[in-house]
């Protein structure tokens, strides 16, 4: 990572003169790290697709299902982490703006499959150039090897919380 920008203490607010003590441990302050980077990436791909009436997650779901056609609500659900009834409003949008129709799935007679229409591949054609902007700047600010380095590991720790996670939901109460 690049020297020059400052560690950022959770904690300070940057009205105090002085920086107090943090007993924040190195796990905790990066998971700090990572909600405040989630935040902001959310922040500012919202305000970049502001002009096209679009949300970041609005966005994502096109993107994932221009290049997964044919998925269900449910498993769009999940490829988005959003809940199934954040997915229901976010593609009952995609579909009124008429980025996204719903019809048979291929696979099978009860599910309802999702497919972007041309106008939604052209909305996101458009839409691309401004979101890319965010690559762009953790690019610029990491660059490759350091940003796949991360990529793996933020992964790897991922799957061992979500594993934790599924643990606690099946033990007894």
């Amino acid at each position: 990572m690049t020297d020059s920008l400052p560690y950022i203490d959770p904690f300070d607010d940057g009205r105090s003169l002085s920086r107090a003590a943090s007993d924040m441990d190195e796990a905790s302050s990066l998971i700090d790290a990572v909600f405040r980077l989630e935040r902001a990436v959310s922040r500012i791909g919202n305000t970049r697709l502001r002009p096209w009436n679009m949300t970041l997650s609005s966005y994502t779901a096109l993107r994932i299902l221009a290049n997964r056609p044919h998925l269900t609500l449910a498993q769009l659900s999940r490829r988005c982490y959003a809940r199934p009834q954040t997915m229901t409003r976010i593609v009952t949008q995609l579909e009124k703006r008429g980025f996204v129709a719903r019809g048979a799935h291929p696979e099978s007679e009860r599910a309802l499959s999702l497919e972007v229409t041309k106008a939604g591949l052209a909305a996101l054609e458009e839409m691309g150039a401004e979101v890319l902007k965010i690559s762009d700047t953790l690019n610029a600010v990491l660059g490759r090897s350091e940003i796949v380095a991360a990529d793996r590991q933020l992964r790897q720790a991922a799957l061992v919380v979500e594993g934790e996670l599924r643990e606690m939901e099946r033990a007894p109460e």
